[in-house]
């Protein structure tokens, strides 16, 4: 009986299969070969939904019924490069306690819970170059969700007792941030990249105790200005009537000039190979090479170069060599910064056992060298470019997308047809341009070697050309890593 049972499933079973195979073409041999109708997209216009407020403030904003929902982000001209010297994470903190610090009409306990009655989604975070605002509710509550908002951006008190709590969370933070390796290769690089600058200062347990709540209130009533923010705003509302109601949000200290200017950063690497010392089975490393400030002529063409050499994943040179031929990572990537205050990086990160660190760094040298000398094939080249074009779409997904990535657009200057632009920009780039940047920026000479790792174990290991004892190291601990300029 139980045999008699499968019989109809066996049945409809070769049926499907039959009509399967009539139906189907030849099954490719690998995914690489699938073959796809040409994406019919272009890129949508900003310029419809951008509209300039009578206070001087720029909004982006769709109209959008597809859900039931508001999304909102701000861009603040403002960040942590600002942050008086011997008082850095001052731009942290304001971010932090404009949201948990209570408002003028809503004590922080009461803020909160009308945030989570209505499950209202609000965060401010802050950046080297912008502090951002993001928010998010159900379109039922839309009145209610603005008159929070604009308390937060523009009403906060900075409730003494939260400022407390909020610097004791801060610093306990502190303590603990270079318990893992990364985050100290990170604040290493920047040391060795930008010795001297801000870029290189960090918050510490003394710089945090001495932002008072008078800092934090003197700071918010210069930057939370109308002129000062970039608003995108999409969802399901009226867009007259939202226009309407974001005016009147942003009216509050609306005749302040903050005059906000991010000051100069020079690339200054006076550490030529930096070890810090942390007894560790692997090492971390970082080699990085000066770059540009955007916008550049030449930042396509390194946009291309890295997904070959190393940005692109298990495909790139470096993730076949270094990662699949060798065996020597789990991990290697790299990463040509886009960076529009002040001059970026261009840098190769990895991380390997300590017996095997001095090949690693070899191999990946030889890799930088031989993408200097002998340039790329076509089918790179192309392969590359299509990758970058073909993340464009997945930049205007939704309304919110669209109006978010135009105000962050113009937030930093960039032209409205910039990703009009983009593709035909990338697709230009040829071979000759791909050598001429290779040469220009790519020069081993100049590499400079932030290692986190067993300083002695790293020490004696060599392959090749490549051993630390061949550059005027110099070696720190972690304790000592934030005393170096």
């Amino acid at each position: 009986m139980k045999n008699m049972k499968f019989y109809p499933f066996l049945i409809m079973l070769m049926a499907l299969c039959g009509f399967s195979k009539s139906k189907t073409t030849a099954i490719v041999n690998h995914p690489s070969q699938l073959k796809f109708k040409k994406l019919d997209w272009k890129v949508p216009e900003g310029k419809p939904y951008r509209i300039e407020l009578k206070n001087g403030s720029v909004l982006y904003i769709a109209q959008d019924s597809l859900l039931p929902m508001v999304q909102i982000a701000g861009y603040v001209n403002y960040g942590s490069l600002l942050d008086p010297e011997g008082k850095e994470g001052t731009s942290s903190m304001l971010a932090t306690l404009m949201r948990s610090g209570g408002t003028k009409k809503y004590p922080s306990d009461t803020l909160n819970e009308l945030i989570d009655l209505m499950a209202i989604k609000i965060s401010l975070t802050s950046s080297l170059s912008q502090l951002t605002f993001n928010a998010s509710f159900l379109s039922e509550y839309t009145e209610e969700a603005l008159d929070i908002i604009q308390q937060i951006l523009f009403y906060p008190v900075f409730e003494q007792k939260k400022t407390d709590k909020e610097k004791t969370i801060f610093i306990e933070s502190i303590r603990h941030r270079f318990d893992e390796p990364s985050p100290i290769l990170e604040a290493a690089y920047r040391k060795a990249m930008y010795s001297g600058e801000i870029v290189g200062r960090l918050p510490t347990e003394k710089s945090v105790k001495a932002v008072s709540r008078k800092d934090l209130i003197s700071l918010h009533k210069k930057i939370f200005t109308p002129s000062n923010m970039i608003i995108a705003i999409a969802g399901m509302f009226d867009r007259d009537s939202m226009t309407g109601r974001i005016e009147k949000l942003l009216t509050a200290n609306k005749d302040a000039k903050p005059g906000v200017n991010f000051p100069s950063v020079k690339l200054s690497n006076i550490h030529k190979c930096l070890v810090v010392h942390k007894p560790l089975s692997q090492a971390y490393v970082r080699l990085g090479l000066p770059l540009f400030k955007r916008p550049h002529p030449d930042y396509y063409a390194m946009s291309v170069l890295n997904l070959i050499l190393g940005g692109g994943g298990f495909t790139s040179r470096l993730g076949t060599k270094i990662r699949s031929d060798e065996g020597l990572t789990y991990s290697i990537y790299s990463h040509a910064e886009s960076n529009y205050t002040f001059d970026g990086t261009f840098f190769i990160d990895f991380f390997t056992g300590n017996s095997s660190f001095a090949k690693a760094v070899d191999l990946t040298l030889k890799e930088i060298k031989n993408i200097v000398s002998n340039g790329v094939t076509d089918k790179e080249m192309d392969h590359a470019k299509s990758s970058l074009t073909g993340d464009l779409p997945s930049m205007f997904r939704s309304s919110f997308d669209i109006v978010s990535t135009y105000a962050w657009n113009e937030y930093y200057g960039r032209s409205e047809n910039h990703y009009k632009e983009y593709e035909k920009k990338i697709n230009g780039i040829t071979k000759k341009d791909l050598i001429r940047v290779a040469q220009k920026y790519l020069n081993v000479d100049n590499v400079t070697f932030t290692v986190v790792g067993d300083t002695a174990a790293l020490l004696e290991q060599k392959s090749g050309n490549f051993s630390l004892k061949n550059f005027k190291y110099k070696t720190v601990s972690v304790d000592s890593l934030l005393l170096l300029p």
